[in-house]
């Protein structure tokens, strides 16, 4: 396939039909032959072939080779260069247009895990639905599976405690929160500070499911103070099902400051002030970032989830 002579009078491409084009391309380089992208696509090996011609026409540069002997194709340096600069985000932009086709309303899907939810979320809609009426909120509680879906673009947001590094999305510090021990009263001997921690060495430790943000950060802080690791005795996805077994006795946890103000009666509390504070970030699909709803959606959370914070910071440390 020969690289066209220039590009004088050749007309630009619209979006939606530059879009059909890069998905074929990004099929044909990611398959290694027309037919098998056209399979995937639905369309005749001929279309396919058009596309991709269609596109060098558009970049003024050949970005498939046939190899001789086969009906594969391989990539042009430029074509090589233009595949890479796609990455993943062609593919989240594609299946959130083929999600958002299938709705005959507007609805926005945000994943958050479930103890940010409980706390701030109900307040957060209330001022997101002020504004937007007519717009369907769909909520994933997740934690550990935030960032897949977002890279397979199953949310169109999320409210994360890790920052995911991955340009397809675009992520704002909202905040940070303190982090508190939660104990049954009379495991330890001493509430004023930290220094009576021991007592808890071998005691039940209640903590949240592997890979969550909380679970690894306090398993460090104890193992620090033990010089052993903490004997977890059950773990849980969401702090409300955390602080019930640590109201039932069962054993200690570490969880977020505000979810330790609902402790019961016979629960003590301490603010673990020398432990580094747990970072809330909201994230959407990079695409997306200019979306009005979007846009009204995060100042929402911002509004809401910064001022908490902020009030949680200035009250000192909290001792029962």
């Amino acid at each position: 396939m020969r690289a066209p002579h220039g590009k004088k009078n050749r007309q630009p491409a619209q979006p939606e039909n530059r879009l059909s084009l890069l998905q074929t391309f990004h099929l044909v380089a990611k398959m290694g032959s027309f037919s098998s992208a056209a399979r995937g696509l639905g369309i005749s090996y001929q279309s396919a072939a058009n596309h991709v011609r269609r596109l060098e026409q558009i970049y003024g540069t050949q970005l498939v080779e046939a190899e001789r002997g086969s009906r594969r194709v391989s990539l042009t340096g430029p074509g090589r260069a233009l595949h890479a600069s796609l990455g993943t985000e062609l593919e989240t932009i594609l299946a959130r247009i083929d999600l958002l086709m299938r709705d005959v309303h507007s609805v926005m899907r945000v994943g958050v895990p479930q103890a940010l939810f409980h706390h701030f979320f109900p307040r957060i809609v209330a001022e997101f639905r002020a504004r937007h009426p007519d717009t369907e909120l769909a909520f994933f509680e997740r934690d550990t599976t935030l960032e897949t879906m977002m890279q397979n673009g199953g949310l169109d947001a999320c409210v994360s405690e890790r920052y995911f590094g991955d340009p397809g999305i675009s992520q704002v510090l909202l905040g940070e929160y303190r982090l508190a021990l939660v104990y049954p009263v009379g495991w330890l001997k001493s509430y004023g500070d930290l220094s009576g921690i021991g007592d808890l060495r071998g005691r039940g430790f209640i903590t949240y499911e592997p890979g969550q943000t909380i679970r690894a950060r306090a398993q460090d802080f104890l193992n620090e103070r033990f010089g052993a690791p903490p004997k977890v005795v059950t773990s849980a996805s969401g702090s409300t099902s955390v602080m019930a077994m640590v109201n039932s006795g069962i054993g200690y946890a570490v969880v977020p400051e505000w979810v330790a103000d609902a402790q019961g009666e016979n629960t003590g509390k301490t603010v673990l002030d020398d432990l580094q504070r747990v970072k809330v970030y909201f994230g959407c699909s990079a695409f997306l970032e200019r979306d009005a709803l979007v846009a009204d959606f995060r100042d929402a959370c911002r509004n809401t989830m910064s001022a908490d914070f902020a009030g949680v910071a200035d009250r000192g440390q909290g001792i029962r």
